[in-house]
């Protein structure tokens, strides 16, 4: 299915996609950073085999939608709520990857009623709060480049989004590939994979660096809530060979949540957890799945 777009109440267009069944029960999928609703692709087959109606919205600025200045991340639940009557849901499941977990944490809190599930994986913490000394080097470099020097971080953007129209199996991009885990390797080689990752990062910096810096801004800027407030079950999932994303931070947050459960994986890393795993993490939010130990547990 094409993707779609309507108009919110502020007069921006918010852009999305749909994926899996389109009569199953809805979960908005919200995409990772740089990223966009293309990501969601990658969750179509399992949605599809499991009834889920996967709708994946670009967040503002990104992909098909407008760019909204001054956003913060307790916006959300209002363009979230105006995207569910659009689509005619009333109530849903939330899952989101890296970039995207914050969404899903700033809307159980505020949206509770409407939640049937809330899943997040290899999400991307409060950094004013837990600092980024575990964060990927690459990730450290950026955020300093955005305090001290912004104009070569939209260059460096730039120079990403060409990096990666290239081949994963030749350089630069073989160089980089290295930095990754043994399992994000594998994965982000199998027929295909790498193609949605590469177009859905696309699909964010093609709109110049602008919009991009401004969705990460959100990470660095004080989230306006504390995670402890939420009373909702929030299900992570996390790698323990993720180097993008430490799993300390998901350890850390998930403490701070009453309701929260966590489900590890000791040889997984930021890409192939959810790729690996997608029917599993789908079929839990579903209750369809007991959970068990995941490899190396």
């Amino acid at each position: 299915m094409p993707p779609s777009a309507f108009t919110l109440t502020n007069g921006l267009k918010l852009g999305y996609a749909e994926y899996g069944d389109p009569r199953g029960e809805v979960m908005f999928y919200f995409h990772g950073w740089p990223s966009s609703h293309v990501q969601g692709s990658l969750f179509d087959e399992p949605a599809r085999k499991h009834r889920i109606r996967l709708i994946c919205p670009d967040r503002p600025g990104i992909g098909i939608s407008d760019f909204q200045p001054g956003r913060a991340l307790l916006d959300w639940p209002d363009t979230l709520t105006q995207l569910a009557a659009h689509v005619g849901a009333d109530n849903y499941h939330v899952l989101g990857w890296s970039g995207g977990g914050p969404y899903v944490l700033i809307t159980a809190l505020k949206l509770p009623k409407r939640l049937l599930s809330a899943s997040i994986i290899c999400g991307a913490p409060p950094l004013k709060f837990l600092g980024d000394r575990d964060m990927f080097w690459l990730y450290r470099l950026m955020i300093q480049l955005r305090h001290y020097f912004p104009t070569i971080l939209g260059t460096i953007l730039r120079l990403g989004g060409m990096t990666a129209k290239g081949s994963p199996h030749k350089a630069p991009l073989r160089w980089l590939m290295k930095l990754l885990g043994v399992e994000d390797r594998r994965v982000l080689l199998l027929p295909g994979i790498y193609d949605v990752v590469r177009d859905a990062t696309l699909g964010a910096l093609n709109r110049g660096p602008r919009s991009v810096i401004a969705d990460a801004d959100i990470y660095l800027s004080e989230w306006g809530f504390e995670v402890s407030q939420i009373n909702f079950p929030i299900h992570f999932w996390h790698g323990k060979q993720d180097r993008n994303i430490a799993w300390t931070y998901t350890d850390r947050i998930a403490s701070l949540i009453p309701e929260a459960t966590t489900e590890w994986s000791d040889i997984d890393g930021h890409y192939s957890m959810p790729i690996t795993h997608a029917e599993r993490i789908l079929t839990t939010a579903l209750r369809k799945d007991v959970p068990v130990s995941m490899p190396g547990q």
